[in-house]
């Protein structure tokens, strides 16, 4: 049979403990909240030790509630509070702000978006990292950084005691998906491609891409770096482009011009082949005066050209001339794929692309270089074979 314990004030004064007639425990007390008003507040368990634990739990999150610290925030609420002092001390430009916040988007819908990050378990995060798996791996690697980092600052504003992301096996889950592959041009497709556009005439009152889709296949430039070129930006003195700049996309899909490209080793200096020079100087001489001296500039709309608009007009080509549809990306893969056939080493051609790191470029073009390679042991064979004749 249950002890019987008294209405009665607890060793410390705190509040009142007493045993209820369904073998349960109440122990009530009295608290000042955040606006200053006096309140009381009942707890309930199976002993007495459990219901002065949920008290003294929920004092310590009203103290902390009182030195500003939100102990309601979610992980969307800790996240975009980053995000947002991450855009306004420019660690991050306007269109990673609203990339990260679409990705944001996908926590926000789900149930642990809605429940305070104090509250969540790992059961709770595991349920969600399980629905993730019907988005692409890129997406699924954004949305768990976003948890790390919704429970790293929760550590570090004192939310939370303890990462449940950083002691549990919570690990980023894979995607049901392929992931997509960009395919480069072959050395006939690209053939195909160059006699199309030369032959290419733009009915009246069109724009015509066609200067930036050739830039990009002899130089490897992003689209967004090729439609973000001013003219000054065309060195013909030192046989350069200087890429200084990007077309991003911020709120609404608003594009503006971004100081800076995608990564820092995205600001570079690209050699001028012979075949691209007469291209670059026809832009030039057509180059029509616009807000921002751009080589390249939607004068029928009054708008800068964004890069779907030229993968637009990319992929009729395409199908034009008989290549299997690629987005315009592949113009850059195909540059990079004509470097290595013509044995450009790797770490020049991560210069030219601006990769961060050599790592990306021999990932990125793994089959390629592996080709190469059975190439290479061909001719070594051969070489061997010649020395031996000689003696």
């Amino acid at each position: 049979m249950p002890r019987k314990i008294n209405k009665k004030r607890n060793e410390k004064g705190d509040g009142n403990l007493r045993y209820r007639a369904n073998g349960t425990f109440e122990y009530r007390i009295n608290y000042t909240d955040v606006d200053g008003t006096k309140k009381r507040k009942s707890f309930y368990g199976q002993s007495d030790i459990v219901c002065m634990e949920k008290a003294q739990h929920f004092l310590d999150m009203l103290e902390k509630k009182k030195t500003g610290i939100d102990m309601d925030a979610t992980i969307v609420d800790i996240v975009k509070e980053k995000c947002k002092s991450d855009l306004e001390k420019n660690f991050v430009h306007e269109q990673g702000f609203y990339r990260n916040m679409y990705t944001l988007s996908i926590i926000k819908k789900s149930a642990i978006g809605k429940i305070p990050i104090a509250d969540l378990t790992e059961g709770h995060i595991e349920l969600f990292l399980k629905t993730l798996t019907d988005y692409s791996n890129s997406t699924i690697v954004k949305v768990y950084r976003h948890l790390r980092l919704g429970f790293k600052e929760a550590i570090n504003k004192d939310i939370i005691a303890k990462n449940i992301m950083e002691i549990g096996d919570l690990r980023c889950p894979k995607s049901n998906k392929k992931d997509k592959k960009v395919y480069a041009l072959t050395q006939q497709e690209q053939q195909r491609l160059v006699e199309y556009l030369e032959n290419y005439k733009a009915p009246n009152g069109r724009n015509t891409y066609i200067s930036q889709i050739m830039i990009s296949l002899l130089s490897g430039l992003r689209m967004g770096e090729v439609n973000a070129l001013k003219t000054e930006n065309i060195d013909f003195d030192h046989n350069l482009i200087h890429v200084r700049s990007t077309v991003s996309r911020g709120k609404n899909d608003h594009s503006f011009i971004k100081e800076g490209t995608k990564t820092y080793a995205g600001v570079r200096d690209v050699p001028i082949m012979e075949n691209l020079k007469p291209i670059l100087k026809t832009a030039l001489d057509n180059a029509k005066k616009n807000p921002y001296n751009l080589l390249f500039y939607d004068d029928v709309h009054n708008k800068i050209i964004t890069t779907s608009q030229v993968n637009n007009f990319f992929q009729r080509t395409c199908e034009k001339c008989n290549i299997e549809i690629r987005g315009q990306h592949a113009l850059r893969h195909t540059f990079a794929t004509r470097c290595i056939e013509a044995g450009v080493p790797a770490v020049v051609l991560k210069n030219w692309l601006g990769h961060t790191d050599i790592h990306i470029t021999l990932d990125t073009y793994a089959d390629v270089f592996s080709s190469m390679h059975n190439d290479s042991i061909a001719k070594l064979g051969e070489y061997i074979n010649n020395l031996s004749k000689l003696s």
